[in-house]
């Protein structure tokens, strides 16, 4: 999800994401953390109306395929994705050194 954008932020690996678990009606281009069959992800969500279904996009570098979801699926929508929280810098500065 090193794509997706919350706030101004990216989706990096390592980063954590606050998810607001109230909030369960997810709307179009929405970031969301789904649960699918007992797996739980993070994907923008689509709605395909054309074909009846929800498609949750991966907004990666990497090629992942969309999830298609239909009626009959063991689906939920556990939360929107609201806030990034970078992971923590491993570089060490010197402190006051000019």
């Amino acid at each position: 999800m090193n794509r997706a954008e919350i706030d101004g932020k990216k989706i990096d690996d390592g980063d954590y994401v606050i998810i607001d678990s109230q909030n369960c009606e997810a709307k179009d281009g929405e970031v969301v953390l789904s649960v699918i069959d007992g797996m739980a992800n993070i994907k923008k969500f689509s709605v395909d109306e054309e074909n009846n279904q929800i498609v949750l996009v991966s907004e990666s570098t990497q090629n992942f395929p969309p999830i298609y979801i239909h009626q009959d699926d063991d689906y939920m929508i556990n939360g929107k994705v609201i806030q990034v929280i970078k992971k923590p810098s491993t570089r060490i500065g010197k402190i006051g050194h000019q």
